[in-house]
């Protein structure tokens, strides 16, 4: 059996030094120092006196009933301040690892009456108040939550942002009832809900908007709060990967996996530490996708942060950033530094710094960005911008990146056993040369051959081909069946394609194969008939 002392709840300086000549401290002072006869003296007091002390709370919000139930004092005596707590430090409070007095009482001493008694009473005082627990973390819940009466003036009517009324007109009725389980209480019943969810929605609906469908992206939300955004950006697109970053502890994260939305992990990192990148990076390489960094209302330098972020890993396809407040004066940057000293509006301040932060992003070549006022966010600090990486914009884009960084082997054995002499000298060894868009729009990948003007790279319909490097797109047959989006050359299973230039179509071929090893060049050859994996069927 555990043994709950002071040390659970208390800092190390002792309450008694910590409220020395506070009257409203004594009763945990007493209790503190475990001091019987004075516990008994101040609960002989006045109903107004005893009132008053019990509302007392340490630092790390423990009521006196708190440290009665673990056994700090009689069970007699405890059972006396139980009668004479106030409802709002009574059985239902919580200190600030989440525990009621029952909690305690039973960590104390296991399933004694008292114990008991108080778990009784925390039940039956939630039950009058329409209130249950949360199955996972026990969290008191309303059975009414804020999301349940936002949704009801939406359906009356009666609620003006149109960001909070789309929300709701575009979301099923499934998805509102899974929003709406105790296990997202840290979310659906929180403060200003009408306001976040004002903001999350402009922060989907802007990478919506520049990329279409999130189901095959991961998104990195930093400082996701209570992970409202990354919630919606889940329920909404079924298959899309999420990591919601924050400082808060778990306990105050809803209970994804616990309720089937195992697509959302919560990573507890800080942004602002040195390895912060460092760690984040190893989420993305794991999670293997396309990444999109979200940052709603990043104060100061967390903005900058996530610039960085964007920046410094190249599978970030897309950053929306909304601002908040300008850094530190110590920690601006040059350009600013004369706003700090000038008597400038808040709003001239908060349109320097979206500028500055819209130029930070355009400063990584190829990057587009785009920078909007929405209106129907509920706060003056409305700014929201959008970054998307050239790469992105390419035939693969979105597609393949991940494994184009990542996976992508640095050299391929292509093999055509049978066909025509020109077919025939696709074989041999090609190297990994580019990773970025090439000016023939034939995708962020190619391989060459080692010594033949021949490469292997993405067609502009989203298939593999194997070629002359001077190909005219022309001459490709487009295809409206794409491959699997992450699979790599020598992924791909099924028979390829040849094209049959009599015929001017394409037919399938067995002999060709694409994988990391293989036989030796075959010799060189000045022409090559382009080959390309068979539209529809399966990766690897």
């Amino acid at each position: 059996m555990h043994t709950s002392t002071e040390s659970d709840l208390l800092p190390d300086v002792p309450i008694k030094e910590m409220h020395a000549g506070e009257p409203e401290y004594a009763l945990l002072q007493a209790l503190d120092s475990r001091d019987e006869a004075e516990v008994q003296r101040l609960v002989d007091g006045s109903p107004q006196d005893v009132a008053r002390l019990m509302r007392a709370r340490s630092v790390r919000a423990c009521t006196p009933l708190m440290l009665a139930a673990m056994g700090h004092c009689s069970e007699s005596l405890a059972a006396r301040m139980l009668e004479l707590c106030p409802e709002d430090a009574g059985v239902t409070a919580r200190s600030g690892t989440g525990k009621t007095a029952a909690d305690y009482a039973e960590m104390h001493s296991g399933g004694s009456q008292f114990a008991l008694s108080l778990r009784a009473l925390e039940r039956e005082a939630l039950e009058g108040r329409g209130i249950g627990r949360c199955p996972v973390c026990g969290e008191a819940v309303s059975a009414r939550t804020k999301m349940h009466l936002l949704a009801d003036r939406c359906r009356c009517g009666d609620e003006a942002n149109t960001l909070v009324v789309r929300f709701f007109n575009s979301s099923t009725s499934a998805m509102l009832e899974r929003l709406t389980m105790p296990h997202f209480h840290p979310l659906n019943d929180g403060k200003k809900l009408s306001k976040k969810i004002s903001q999350s929605m402009a922060m989907l609906e802007a990478l919506e908007g520049s990329v279409g469908s999130l189901a095959d992206w991961h998104i990195v939300d930093l400082c996701c709060g209570k992970a409202l955004t990354s919630t919606l950006a889940a329920l909404r697109h079924p298959g899309v990967r999420v990591t919601a970053v924050d400082r808060l502890s778990r306990r105050k994260q809803p209970h994804f996996a616990e309720v089937g939305l195992a697509s959302v992990e919560y990573a507890r990192l800080d942004v602002l530490a040195d390895d912060f990148i460092e760690n984040i990076v190893q989420t993305i390489e794991k999670v293997g996708r396309p990444t999109a960094v979200l940052g709603m209302h990043l104060c100061g330098r967390l903005s900058e942060r996530a610039i960085e972020l964007f920046q410094a890993v190249p599978v970030a396809q897309r950053c929306v950033l909304s601002p908040c407040c300008l850094p530190h004066a110590k920690d601006a940057p040059p350009a600013l530094a004369p706003l700090y000293r000038s008597n400038a509006l808040d709003s001239e301040q908060y349109a320097a710094w979206g500028l500055h932060l819209k130029e930070a992003l355009a400063s990584q070549s190829g990057t587009v960005v785009d920078m909007v006022e929405v209106q129907d966010i509920m706060s003056i600090k409305n700014t929201v911008i959008t970054a998307a990486k050239a790469a992105s914009t390419s035939s693969m884009g979105a597609t393949l990146g991940i494994k184009a960084v990542l996976a992508a082997p640095a050299r391929l054995f292509v093999t055509c056993r049978f066909g025509t002499d020109a077919l025939q000298q696709c074989s041999g060894e090609y190297l990994l040369e580019e990773c970025e868009p090439d000016s023939g729009g034939m995708g962020n990948l190619l391989w060459k051959h080692i010594n033949k003007d021949l490469c292997l790279s993405r067609s502009d319909d989203g298939l593999w081909q194997v070629g002359t490097c001077t190909l005219e797109g022309g001459e490709l047959k487009t295809c409206s069946v794409q491959p699997s989006r992450t699979a790599l050359p020598h992924e791909m299973v099924g028979s390829w394609q040849k094209f049959n230039v009599k015929q001017k179509c394409w037919r399938k071929d067995g002999s060709i194969s694409v994988s990391v090893c293989g036989p030796a060049s075959a010799p060189p050859s000045a022409a090559c008939v382009p080959t390309r994996p068979v539209p529809g069927e399966a990766p690897a």
